[in-house]
């Protein structure tokens, strides 16, 4: 086992936007996103998600390079819909977005900022994932301490 100098914080249920919206408004050069579930509230601006999705968008308009990958499932499923809908809405405002592969779930759910900063964990970037699920997940700042996350999101991000 190795074991690295990080910091390590526990970020549960409704803490995830108050955790880890300064760190995606403190990103600087990119901002790296695998996520099974992703909506958009175009009609919610007060909404945790909402926000983040916008912060997300304000930094991407900023000229932070921000990669966004996907899950997809078949045609018509509900995931599907979604994710399609929000890539759009990403696209867009110029965030690159992929998706993976069919019949294999992309059920990570990951948010790397500059290569300093990883939260993984259970949260989707959904309404009930903010504010009524059981979520836990974990934020770690240290470099090393987040290269293995770094190195997976390199190997699926270029798979696709």
């Amino acid at each position: 086992m190795l074991t690295f100098n990080a910091k390590v914080e526990a970020v549960i249920g409704s803490d995830y936007y108050p955790k880890v919206s300064p760190i995606i408004r403190s990103a600087s050069q990119k901002i790296d996103i695998i996520m099974y579930e992703w909506k958009w509230y175009s009609h919610e601006f007060a909404g945790g998600v909402q926000r983040l999705n916008n912060e997300i968008i304000s930094k991407a308009r900023e000229k932070v390079n921000v990669r966004v990958l996907l899950n997809i499932e078949s045609m018509g499923h509900a995931i599907t819909k979604i994710n399609s809908r929000t890539a759009s809405f990403l696209q867009q405002k110029g965030v690159i977005v992929k998706f993976g592969q069919v019949g294999v779930a992309t059920h990570a759910k990951m948010v790397i900022v500059d290569d300093r900063f990883c939260v993984v964990g259970s949260h989707n970037f959904s309404k009930g994932s903010f504010t009524r699920n059981q979520e836990c997940s974990v934020l770690i700042e240290g470099g090393e301490a987040i290269r293995p996350f770094i190195d997976y999101f390199k190997l699926l991000w270029d798979q696709f």
